[in-house]
């Protein structure tokens, strides 16, 4: 009686594994395909580039056409933006140090083709370390799901900063400085798209600035779905997703746990473990991989140079 029970179990939950392993897997893929490329704005634009007291920027970016305005009261700072004056605001962290080229045309081609929100690409420059390494990686498989949404046609993901909006639109919906925008936009079903190449280099790993309650997200599931709301449905299936290292440690002691119970079963979470690992490694930047490389290079190198020198003083 109790084996039954435990092989239901374990085809239940191998079932529901396998389902977002798949998902996780198309979205990788998905990923890597050629973003659109907006054809160059029509007209000019007026851009307030807003970041918090005590930022570098303005000091860094002081000879280039960048309006920036710092502030200490989000909201108000917003509703004090004129409208004839600014057509979209652009968030930036705290944590930003350098802009890549290009940096508002590209932004600007998308916003004449009509897209109101944009997610920038955000990579953390400080991976020094184990933990600042596991942060970059977890920014870039958070930029592999807004990269893939946007391949299907849905909505990219918000980080909470880093991002461009309407003013017209901020003025309107955002009530407090803890106003989840990405909620309403998606309530209001808005399309946000992702910049890939548009690039803010943070010396950490930005944090977001309202809380997102998963529990008041997910209350939305059902009338998204009636609605028709792909986009929302999709982001909710996201948020409930279980993050990379608490997914990989739960399949591995499951798959543990089987093999021990019965190894004939252990085969397939063996390979569910093997595919997860597969699947997010797509999600690894060149240049994350290449960081690695050259520390080993740089390692071998001085160590080499080090029995080098021993020897001519012998």
């Amino acid at each position: 009686m109790i084996d039954s029970y435990i092989y239901i179990i374990d085809d239940l939950i191998f079932f529901c594994t396998g389902l977002l392993l798949l998902y996780l897997f198309v979205m990788a893929i998905a990923s890597h395909c050629k973003h659109i490329i907006y054809p160059k704005a029509q007209k000019e634009y007026g851009c307030a580039i807003l970041v918090p007291e005590g930022s570098i920027l303005p000091d860094m970016y002081k000879e280039e056409a960048y309006e920036f305005i710092t502030y200490s009261d989000l909201h108000q700072t917003i509703n004090s933006l004129d409208q004839e004056q600014y057509d979209l605001v652009l968030f930036l962290s705290n944590t930003a140090c350098t802009l890549s080229p290009q940096f508002l045309n590209k932004i600007y081609n998308a916003y004449d083709a009509g897209v109101q929100a944009i997610q920038l690409h955000t990579v953390v420059e400080n991976r020094k370390g184990i933990r600042n390494r596991f942060r970059a990686i977890r920014e870039e498989i958070k930029n592999l799901c807004r990269a893939s949404n946007t391949q299907f046609g849905l909505s990219s993901n918000l980080l909470g900063t880093n991002m461009a909006i309407d003013l017209k639109w901020l003025q309107k919906n955002m009530k407090s400085s803890k106003t989840n925008i990405e909620r309403k936009l998606f309530r209001q079903n808005i399309y946000i798209d992702y910049l890939p190449d548009v690039i803010v280099y943070c010396q950490s790993a930005p944090v977001c600035p309202y809380r997102k309650r998963i529990r008041k997200t997910t209350s939305y599931l059902l009338p998204s779905i009636f609605e028709g709301n792909w986009s929302f449905c999709n982001r909710i299936v996201q948020q409930l997703t279980p993050s990379p290292l608490t997914l990989c440690i739960f399949v591995s002691i499951w798959a543990s746990l089987i093999t021990v119970y019965n190894w004939t079963l252990s085969f397939g979470w063996w390979i569910a473990l093997f595919g997860l690992l597969i699947t997010y490694s797509l999600a690894i930047p060149d240049y994350l991989v290449e960081d690695k490389k050259k520390k080993k290079h740089s390692i071998w190198r001085r160590k080499h140079l080090n029995s080098e020198l021993k020897k001519k003083l012998e």
